[in-house]
């Protein structure tokens, strides 16, 4: 995981990337975003968020499941991929 010393906030949609897995808090107050891209997020607000919060750039999953735990997110959700059209 490559941390993020500067506070930098990311503008929703997310351009080319997508969210593919959240963890959550109990009561899902909270929750950070690994990308398709490994970036690891914090999104505001947690449902529909405008924006992101940058917390780590390449991330693997192990590392955002770590981070996850250690912050008190034990709820995983691993989110569908975008429908195609034919």
């Amino acid at each position: 995981m490559r941390e993020v010393a500067d506070v930098i906030f990311i503008s929703a949609p997310l351009c080319r990337d997508r969210e593919a897995r959240r963890w959550y808090s109990d009561g899902a107050g909270t929750c950070v975003v690994l990308t398709d891209r490994g970036r690891l997020l914090d999104p505001s607000p947690v449902f529909g968020p405008t924006s992101y919060r940058l917390l780590g750039r390449r991330v693997a999953l192990d590392e955002a499941r770590s981070f996850a735990r250690t912050h008190d997110l034990p709820h995983e959700r691993l989110l569908p991929e975008p429908a195609t059209s034919s």
